[in-house]
């Protein structure tokens, strides 16, 4: 199943616990939409849209689980892991396939300090096809940046750039 998606970077891996790893948001109809809207903007912390979106009846189980995600993505950028974790378990419970939903778990997972589950779920979402590989790639990155593994970083983020020559946090990552 292809799901549209698009990268949001939530800020730079430095210090604050609040730091950064590639996000994979999803789009889907109606509130559902202004939930994507809302996870694609760095700026926007309301889950407002999505709650509506998940309270309607109507809304089918690809757009729910889609909001799902959007949702905990933003759950993850208000710094709020345990309702983060929850939809993106909701979300695997409808498709335990969902690459973006492991993705942005393990965004979860990376926020808490938890890196041995994180790692797990940015190589799950690489086995199973997430649509941003370069993204999972990055992240793993990062989980080996704080454990203190800088080779093992480099050639995660060396495997990011090669699955998409043109994204520049990995080539950052690199050239410093």
């Amino acid at each position: 199943m292809k799901i549209p998606a698009c990268l949001t970077c939530v800020a730079l891996l430095c210090a604050a616990p609040a730091s950064a790893q590639m996000s994979v948001t999803t789009i889907g109809a109606t509130d559902a939409a202004n939930c994507y809207q809302n996870a694609r903007s760095d700026l926007s912390r309301s889950t407002v849209p999505c709650d509506k979106a998940l309270k309607d009846s109507g809304l089918s189980i690809s757009d729910r689980k889609k909001t799902l995600v959007n949702r905990g993505l933003i759950h993850n950028r208000n710094g709020d892991l345990a309702a983060a974790l929850d939809d993106f378990n909701d979300a695997l419970e409808i498709d335990p396939a969902l690459g973006e939903a492991y993705l942005n778990r393990g965004n979860s997972y990376f926020l808490g300090a938890r890196f041995e589950q994180a790692m797990s779920d940015y190589e799950r979402a690489l086995d199973i096809g997430v649509s941003k590989p370069w993204a999972a790639w990055y992240n793993i990155g990062l989980v080996y940046d704080a454990k203190k593994q800088p080779d093992k970083a480099r050639e995660a983020y060396e495997k990011a750039l090669n699955a998409n020559p043109d994204f520049t946090l990995a080539q950052q990552k690199l050239e410093r």
